[in-house]
């Protein structure tokens, strides 16, 4: 009988190791698992960031595009408008110079 009880102890304690190494295992396969999900997770984080910033880059150029075409049709206008201006006044400046060369000429 004594022999019987022991050998269930043993038993018992065989049992118990066993179940020990085995959540050890399924522990370290949990932990592996949970690696590579991060992982996964992560790669596709990095991923999703990329695009999210080369689609803000992009929409940044066409932004920066439009305001300088924007600032060039602006310049051209105002080069436009003063070219008229001069246009208005040269008549005005041809003579005011004109009278001033003659009146200098005729003083010395």
């Amino acid at each position: 009988m004594f022999t019987e009880e022991l050998n269930v102890i043993r038993e018992t304690e065989n049992e118990a190791e066993k179940m020990k190494k085995d959540a050890r295992t399924e522990a370290r396969m949990m932990v592996d698992k949970a690696n590579t999900e991060a992982g996964r997770l992560i790669g596709r984080a990095e991923e999703e960031a990329k695009d999210c910033f080369e689609g803000q880059v992009k929409e940044g150029h066409e932004i920066a595009q439009k305001n300088y075409e924007t600032a060039i049709m602006e310049a051209e206008r105002k080069c436009e408008q003063m070219a008229e201006e001069a246009g208005k006044n040269q008549d005005r400046v041809v003579k005011f110079i004109s009278e001033r060369i003659v009146k200098a000429s005729v003083n010395n």
